[in-house]
């Protein structure tokens, strides 16, 4: 059977107290630790998924026996084992800088029994030091050695704590995988069964979100299992198809999925600037006036002085014409504007000199649609042109060009 290591929050003590109150933590989860931090959203919901009552789900049925290799354990001995070998794991030991000074306090390393009951997990599971003593002598896993008193617990001299670098954090994360398509209603315990047949899991992260409305953790129905070797994990993900009660698992490695959630997330990036682009090119209606009678003398800042010189305050978004064209549209920068601005005209007519006179109108609800829909894709095909100037090799071209009539000044000079 696999040794499943646990996840629960670590109770961490205040060195400052004589009591040692108890003080809940980050769940000090492999994950937090181990990957590097791409998505700040991403990290800090993984770092959260603290609230596993994995002590609570492991101690029922105490009294049922299962196979361990070739000792029989209790579920009870089961949990007590993978609690206290939790405390002493990689995982919480990169985190847990209580448990790191009670180690320090002793030259060879020993923690006595008396300190981790004060932990709360593994005091709801026993508080009585001969049944976890006994419990932890049948593991088979090699990573506590018990003292002659049994009274005391270390990590075995042969399994020091290791250095936390970068480089080990991508040993760990080479042999991690990602699996996703749990019930959110799975329990640890329910994991813990579930992936006591594979060789060899060593931590198991159920990862959750914060609900806002009820200020609790819930499980988002997928997991990070670590492995004791890559090839292990690399058996799981490779699997055709791997089931939970009947519900075909996403496999894939934990770096693979954080490069993943990094494209997504530049992706829904992409996404958002280019909604707030397109809603700024939203344009506001009624703000378009159609003019004609227009003669060749017409121009845009003859219209715009015209336009100023009516009552009112009049911010012209756009003129819509060239000199010699016959028609042309104004259109305003308010809602509405075009309407408000015909209403102060006389006959709808517009005068730009004593012998011109331009005649107006609003444009109907089919007209101004469509003439806003053409008016917003000739707006998108000016900035792309503007940004090919700006980035692009026009902008060389541009400046090909005044150098080269700079040159003809000076040759005439």
């Amino acid at each position: 059977m696999a040794d499943v290591a646990d996840i629960p929050v670590e109770e961490v003590k205040n060195g400052a107290s004589e009591k040692a109150e108890e003080v809940a933590t980050e769940n000090p989860t492999i994950i937090a630790d181990e990957i590097k931090k791409d998505s700040a959203a991403e990290i800090k919901e993984d770092s959260a998924e603290e609230k596993s009552d994995v002590a609570e789900e492991t101690k029922k049925d105490s009294s049922e026996d299962e196979n361990a290799g070739d000792v029989q354990l209790t579920k009870q001995e089961r949990a007590i084992i993978r609690q206290v070998e939790y405390y002493f794991s990689d995982a919480n030991l990169r985190r847990d800088k209580f448990l790191l000074e009670q180690i320090s306090k002793d030259e060879e390393g020993w923690v006595p029994l008396s300190v981790l009951l004060t932990f709360k997990r593994l005091s709801s599971l026993s508080t009585d030091p001969v049944e976890i003593i006994d419990s932890l002598i049948k593991s088979d896993e090699g990573l506590l050695e018990i003292s002659e008193d049994k009274e005391k617990l270390r990590r075995h001299p042969e399994r020091p704590i290791p250095e936390h670098n970068e480089e080990q954090r991508k040993e760990v994360q080479s042999r991690t995988a990602y699996a996703k398509g749990f019930p959110l209603e799975t329990t640890m315990s329910e994991l813990i069964d579930f992936f006591a047949p594979y060789e060899k899991v060593l931590h198991i992260t159920m990862r959750k979100y914060l609900d806002k409305p009820t200020k609790t953790y819930k499980f988002k129905g997928s997991v990070f299992v670590t492995f004791a070797k890559k090839e292990q994990a690399q058996e799981f993900i490779e699997k055709d198809k791997v089931l939970y009660k009947e519900r075909e698992l996403v496999r894939k490695w934990q770096d693979m999925y954080y490069e993943d959630k990094k494209e997504e997330t530049k992706s829904k990036s992409k996404k958002g600037k280019a909604k707030v682009e397109e809603e700024k090119l939203q344009l506001p209606k009624g703000t378009v006036v159609y003019f004609e009678n227009c003669t060749d003398v017409v121009t845009r800042e003859l219209l715009r002085e015209a336009v100023e010189k009516i009552e009112g305050n009049w911010e012209i978004a756009y003129i819509d014409y060239s000199k010699g064209d016959k028609t042309g549209h104004i259109r305003f920068s308010d809602e509405n504007n075009g309407s408000q601005f015909l209403e102060k005209l006389t006959e709808n007519k517009l005068k730009l000199s004593d012998d011109l006179e331009l005649v107006l109108r609003t444009l109907s609800e089919e007209e101004e649609k469509t003439y806003l829909a053409k008016a917003v894709e000739q707006m998108k095909s000016r900035r792309n042109h503007h940004n090919k100037n700006k980035f692009g090799h026009g902008n060389r071209k541009r400046r090909g060009g005044h150098e080269h009539r700079n040159d003809e000044k000076k040759r005439r000079s």
